[in-house]
């Protein structure tokens, strides 16, 4: 099944830009309740695979050996934008393993809160692989090393034990055997994990109500999803859209972004899963289709939905501060039960 249309970009009378995509939302049975586009299309989880990540931190014993708080949980799942908030807490980290920003090896690149840019660039600072937005990721990964194997140099090694176990735990929250789930590079260097949509809509129903889960996954899962929830900030950063689902849910729904324009909630209220995936990769039209997805699917009753009206799209204006156009969504999400 092709991808369908979710998003129109309007310039004057005439569409300029259309956004297609993918979309499941399925329970944590397993069950697909809706779905846009083809369910099943195959999309790698990119960083929507933290939180799965991060319960390998848990799960190998990583979190209590180091005495890691929610707060160092939540920066080790975070797609981070480098402000001096989420620098001061993968320094706590990187501490408390007993690592530095040499022994990470996701590579340097610029802030991606435009403020925390200039910030360094005035200062003259070149940025360091601190800033890179998976700099918590790979702290907490350092400190996995060096509880299952005492090789922290190879922590990225996708057959080094701590990698093994994040798969081993994508395949048990997503239903999905290990020897069918795809694995690439991601842009930090790790493991990345390539499935069906509709697998991701079921993993993220799992993190939301682990209830069904094993007691060692269920607990690791609590843990994880707790962390994000109490420290939304830390998961991202300044003028994020999962940030403000999170806050808007006000302790119900759990989210995470992944580059290439992947998307994941878990709500706790109904046990159940959204995935997303814009065909284009383009993060424009993922949060119009996000949150009006989540106000379709009953993630989000109208009244939370107004704290998000600035990502539903609307008024487009120009440098000038005139009005040029609108994005809008086009879709019904489409019942499977």
């Amino acid at each position: 099944m092709d991808a369908e249309l979710m998003v129109e970009v309007w310039r004057g009378q005439m569409v300029e830009s259309r956004h297609y995509g993918h979309l499941a939302v399925a329970d944590r049975s397993g069950r697909l309740l809706f779905a846009l586009g083809n369910p099943d299309q195959r999309i790698y989880l990119r960083s929507s695979a933290k939180p799965f990540q991060t319960m390998a931190v848990v799960l190998s014993g990583a979190a209590d050996r180091f005495g890691m708080t929610s707060a160092d949980l939540a920066i080790a799942t975070a797609s981070h934008t480098a402000e001096a908030v989420h620098i001061r807490q993968v320094e706590h980290l990187l501490g408390l393993v007993g690592k530095s920003v040499e022994d990470l090896q996701c590579g340097a690149h610029p802030p991606t809160d435009p403020q925390a840019q200039e910030e360094l660039r005035r200062q003259g600072i070149a940025p360091t692989a601190m800033h890179n937005n998976c700099s918590g990721k790979h702290a907490a990964m350092l400190g996995v090393a060096q509880t299952l194997d005492g090789d922290p140099s190879r922590y990225l090694d996708p057959e080094a034990p701590g990698q093994r176990l994040v798969r081993s735990i994508v395949a048990e929250m997503c239903s999905v055997p290990e020897d069918e789930i795809a694995v690439g590079i991601d842009g930090c260097s790790a493991p990345v994990f390539g499935l069906p949509l509709r697998a991701m809509a079921v993993g993220y129903a799992r993190l939301a109500d682990p209830s069904g889960l094993r007691p060692e996954l269920r607990a690791a899962a609590s843990r994880v999803r707790d962390a994000m929830m109490e420290h939304p900030y830390l998961i991202a950063g300044r003028g994020r859209v999962g940030v403000d689902i999170m806050q808007a849910g006000r302790g119900r729904l759990v989210a995470k972004t992944g580059a290439e324009a992947v998307f994941g909630v878990g709500d706790l209220a109904r046990g159940q899963g959204l995935a997303i995936k814009m065909d284009d990769g383009q993060t424009r039209g993922v949060a119009p289709a996000l949150v009006e997805s989540l106000v379709q699917a009953g993630f989000l009753d109208e009244v939370a939905a107004q704290e998000l009206e600035a990502w539903r799209g609307g008024a487009q204006r120009n440098f000038a501060g005139r009005d040029v156009g609108r994005v809008a969504v086009q879709f019904r999400l489409k019942s499977h039960v």
